[in-house]
């Protein structure tokens, strides 16, 4: 079951840009953020490299706002109220229910047993409601936390920066929630050119489809985007069939799907498993008049996590019995299946508190500053390190014993392609040998980051690595030196980073698949390449 209409789809207000004459509501994002000049070109110049998570180039960076996080040391301020939480109706958050024992702050709850703190879960589906709750403060009648994810908080932060918010843990991946719905000729995200994309501008589903673009080596602009004011729009214009595509988010882009003849599901965020990070915000007056209930907090919130990845029955209940909009069980079932909760690990992977990371906060973040600059929604950007406040959970999780998913163990099976499956998405890279060797030499491994990080971010999907040649040589030397050369970077990809080997399928076509004439050297370079190809589910 996926959610019914009205949930996570709610989240869809979030960012909207009054950018063109009736193209957003009016007074959405007044005072929330700087926008580049009206005139942009439609799609902007969105391009691969600018997926290349942490190699963003650090020039236009603010130098403002650079206030250091308070570390959580004690001698606070005693808070005499319940810490107030800004959430929608979304999976998301079992953690926190489970945590609480419901929404509403109580004695029964781990948070005030163990912790000496109430918590206060509050449903504000309207963003600009949220936004506004946030700005008030939770000692006016508002917020002290709210909810955003990385994509997002990127392109609002400078809006908000007075505020000095901080980013204090993450709480879900989306795994589903997001998805690509397209018409019976589509069926690679290459197929998307030219095509018109209804998409909410600004939203975690505008980068969902600018990353898959960027992943098929299209430019943004080599699509016509259709801008909505909602995913819900969004859908309705794709089953209305006035466009070719629409990206929108549960449970409307499968409804849609479903209903138009011949429409199906090109991509969702069960591949792209590592892309949309859902996360929390908190105030920096907050913070620094409350540092050990902040901490409280966090630490509360991960031991709920526990408690809902290992009763996911009990979780479901606590959710639907607290949310308003859940019209069953199942539906709140549903929300969970839509979502992965990271754990304690996990979060101290996400944010490098151990170790680095392939794709992080910092790298999710330096991404989304970058994409949304070429498409002229963001004009000033912010160092990640200065968004965020980890050492509230690096005291909530010190000493834990629980242990961060690696990618064999978060993922056990990979489908296999069906038979003459097209893949969702096809990325080159050129990775370079010696004359007749299947050795990588350090730079190739250099530029494999490119193909792990493709791998990563499509965490459940099969990968099928691709060895090519020029056709200098006979046809079945060159077939046998491309299998080995695309086994040696599987081999490279599974021994450093961790991947079942399971998930990548080894095949070298030599010369049979050239991309430009082998008659000039030139072309013969681009012919010694590598493919990743990305099947879906």
């Amino acid at each position: 079951m996926r959610l019914k209409p009205g949930a996570k789809v709610l989240l869809t207000l979030v960012i909207l840009i009054l950018i063109g004459a009736g193209a957003w509501k009016a007074g959405l994002l007044n005072g929330m953020m700087n926008v580049v000049a009206p005139d942009r070109k439609a799609g902007g110049t969105v391009e691969k490299d600018d997926f290349n998570f942490g190699k963003q180039d650090p020039g236009s960076i603010s130098n403002d706002n650079r206030q250091v996080a308070v570390p959580p040391q004690g001698g606070g301020g005693k808070l005499n109220r319940p810490i107030r939480v800004a959430i929608v109706l979304w999976g998301g958050y079992a953690g926190g229910f489970c945590a609480n024992n419901g929404m509403l702050p109580n004695k029964d709850s781990k948070f005030w047993k163990d912790h000496g703190i109430e918590v206060e879960l509050i449903q504000i589906d309207d963003f600009i409601a949220s936004r506004d709750a946030f700005r008030a403060g939770g000692d006016k009648g508002g917020v002290d936390i709210m909810w955003s994810t990385v994509d997002s908080f990127a392109l609002e932060y400078p809006g908000l920066k007075d505020l000095n918010p901080r980013c204090i843990l993450q709480y879900d991946w989306s795994r589903g929630g997001d998805a690509i719905a397209v018409s019976r000729d589509i069926r690679t995200a290459s197929d998307l050119k030219g095509r018109k994309i209804s998409v909410a501008e600004g939203t975690p589903s505008h980068f969902f489809l600018l990353y898959m673009l960027a992943q098929a080596g299209l430019n943004a602009s080599d699509v016509k985007p259709v801008f909505t004011n909602d995913a819900i729009e969004a859908a309705d214009l794709f089953k209305a069939e006035q466009v070719d595509a629409c990206v929108s988010w549960s449970p409307n882009v499968y409804m849609v799907a479903d209903e138009r003849p011949g429409a199906q599901i090109l991509a969702s965020t069960r591949e792209a498993t590592s892309l949309i990070a859902d996360i929390f915000v908190a105030r920096g007056d907050f913070i620094q008049q409350y540092p050990d209930a902040v901490a409280a907090f966090c630490k509360g919130w991960l031991e709920g996590v526990e408690i809902a990845n290992s009763n996911p029955d009990l979780a479901a209940q606590l959710m639907y019995d607290g949310f308003d909009g859940l019209s069953s069980l199942d539906d709140s079932v549903g929300m969970l299946g839509d979502v992965k909760l990271p754990n304690a690990a996990e979060n101290r992977a996400f944010f490098e508190l151990d170790n680095s990371t392939l794709i992080g906060y910092e790298q999710l973040y330096d991404a989304a500053q970058s994409i949304w600059g070429k498409v002229g929604l963001l004009e000033e950007k912010t160092r990640p390190g200065l968004t965020v406040n980890t050492s509230f959970l690096d005291l909530a999780t010190t000493n834990t014993s629980t242990i961060a998913a690696a990618p064999e163990e978060e993922f056990k099976e990979f489908k296999e392609p069906e038979k003459n499956a097209a893949p969702i998405v096809t990325k080159r890279i050129s990775v370079y040998f010696d004359t007749g060797s299947s050795t990588l030499d350090p730079n190739a491994q250099k530029i494999l980051e490119e193909g792990a990080e493709l791998a990563q971010t499509f965490g459940s999907a099969k990968v099928r690595v691709i060895g090519n040649t020029d056709n200098v040589g006979s046809r079945e030397s060159n077939v046998e030196l491309s299998r080995k050369r695309a086994q040696a970077v599987v081999d490279f990809l599974v021994s450093k980073y961790g991947f079942p080997r399971d998930k990548f399928e080894v095949v070298g076509l030599g010369p049979d698949k050239p991309i430009a004439d082998n008659g000039s050297e030139s072309g013969r370079a681009q012919n010694r390449r590598t493919d990743f190809e990305v099947f879906g589910q």
